[in-house]
């Protein structure tokens, strides 16, 4: 989970914080409109598109422009159909990030491409800082839903003015524009686009929904149970997917060394993620009361709840990179579309029933998701199931072991100890377990980490 949200939970209230959370998801899907997949149109073709590239440049300036006079105008109408007045003002502050954000927007996936992650890292962490001091600093000045939008903006603009500050020394922009050879692209970038913002809708819909039907005290709630529980996931996801597109798109004619590199990353995800969720699943009770306080204890069940969809989002995280690098972008979309709809219908259905009747919704859809995504890779590549499983049995094992081990220290009666203490107990004891067992049973994984941030995987 992130500094920022334990932080402030402490200051905000929930129904602040679910305002606050429908801004910066409605803010999302504008940004992501603005990118129009240029950024993997970049990645895929791999070489220099000279003018093209100018001509794709000034294309995300206008778009920036376009859908921030779109936010901003629609602004007072969103409000109005959330009940929520203040709404409009969070959503116009926030908008100025989408006249920045395509600035460097393009040369941060130059970066990615040729995998200069080292400077994209430094950036990410300056920037990163820098947005938690000043959302933090807004929530201690008590301008309550505005911190984390002030937090999201500041944190956005000053990374794509230091990547545009790099990227134009290094990838020079032509003077000139080329039109003709531009709309294969752009019908990649539209599938792009639509997949990507499908996927983020769909991972955001129980906002929209939430939002809606029971109102912001409600949908803070849910936020905070859902960025806990999927706190992994979302931050593991974007560095496996960054590494693995412009890796898969130099493979793409190769489904060998393509089937291979899925498992590699998929065994990825998995270590990565999979002790994280279950420890999350064991914990709950204890983190939410120690870490964020006993106000939040309604988050706890919804908490244990999402930690299955975390599991579900795990294991589709390589499967959409390969499937663009395939240049199989409707596929992708396609797969998002049905995925979104039937979390649209599922959720209009039972929303009455209350926040653990989505999550737990949720929870089911996106494993079911999973196993569609899994066969799909099938498909497309050939990749062999049995193989999948085999790939990810140590992690199963010793994230076993680990969350029998947690669960010992959590449940235990004998020893009087204060929740932190049990909290802190159960963390190391369970980390321990899975690290040591890791060690013993299969030593490459730790080696397939070390290859994530040192050296590439499987690119020859």
């Amino acid at each position: 989970m992130g500094v920022q949200l334990v932080v402030l939970s402490r200051f905000l209230s929930a129904s602040q914080l679910g305002l606050a959370a429908l801004a910066l998801m409605i803010l999302g899907v504008a940004a992501l409109i603005s990118d129009f997949g240029i950024g993997r149109i970049l990645i895929k073709e791999q070489g220099d598109l000279g003018p093209l590239r100018t001509s794709l440049y000034s294309l995300e300036l206008a778009l920036g422009v376009g859908v921030w006079i779109l936010v901003w105008i629609g602004s007072p109408a969103i409000s109005h159909y959330y009940a929520a007045p203040e709404l409009a003002r969070l959503l116009r502050l926030g908008s100025f990030c989408l006249l920045i954000i395509p600035i460097g927007h393009q040369f941060y996936s130059l970066l990615s491409r040729d995998l200069l992650f080292k400077k994209l890292a430094i950036i990410e962490i300056v920037s990163s800082i820098a947005g938690l001091a000043i959302a933090i600093v807004a929530a201690v000045r008590n301008e309550g839903a505005y911190a984390p939008i002030w937090g999201w903006a500041a944190t956005l603009s000053i990374k794509y003015l230091l990547i545009a500050f790099v990227g134009w020394r290094q990838y020079p922009l032509a003077l000139t524009w080329k039109v003709r050879g531009l709309l294969p692209h752009l019908k990649f970038g539209l599938y792009a686009t639509a997949e990507t913002t499908i996927g983020y809708i769909s991972t955001n819909i129980d906002y929209l929904v939430i939002g809606f039907y029971l109102g912001p005290q409600e949908l803070g709630y849910y936020v905070l149970a859902y960025q806990v529980a999927t706190s992994a996931p979302q931050k593991i996801a974007p560095i496996l997917g960054r590494v693995a597109f412009p890796m898969f798109a130099r493979q793409q004619a190769n489904d060998s060394l393509l089937r291979a590199g899925y498992l590699d990353f998929s065994q990825l995800a998995t270590v990565l993620t999979l002790p994280l969720l279950a420890g999350l699943l064991i914990t709950a009770p204890l983190l939410v009361q120690v870490v964020f306080g006993i106000a939040w204890e309604r988050s706890i069940l919804i908490v244990q709840l999402l930690t299955i969809f975390g599991v579900g989002r795990m294991i589709v995280i390589p499967a959409v990179p390969l499937l663009l690098a395939k240049g199989r972008a409707d596929l992708a979309f396609a797969s998002g579309a049905l995925y979104t709809s039937t979390i649209f219908v599922v959720f209009l259905l039972i929303i009455e029933m209350g926040l653990q009747a989505v999550a737990g919704a949720f929870a089911v859809i996106s494993c079911c998701h999973a196993l569609c995504m899994l066969f799909l890779m099938r498909w497309v590549i050939g990749l062999d199931l049995w193989n999948y499983l085999l790939s990810i049995k140590t992690t199963l094992a010793a994230t076993f072991w680990m969350s029998m081990a947690a669960y010992l220290v959590v449940a235990q009666t004998v020893v009087s100890v204060q929740p932190a203490g049990r909290l802190l107990a159960a963390v190391l004891i369970g980390g321990v377990t899975y690290a040591t067992y890791m060690a013993i049973a299969d030593r490459r994984i730790a080696l397939l980490v070390q290859g994530l941030f040192y050296r590439p995987l499987r690119v020859e």
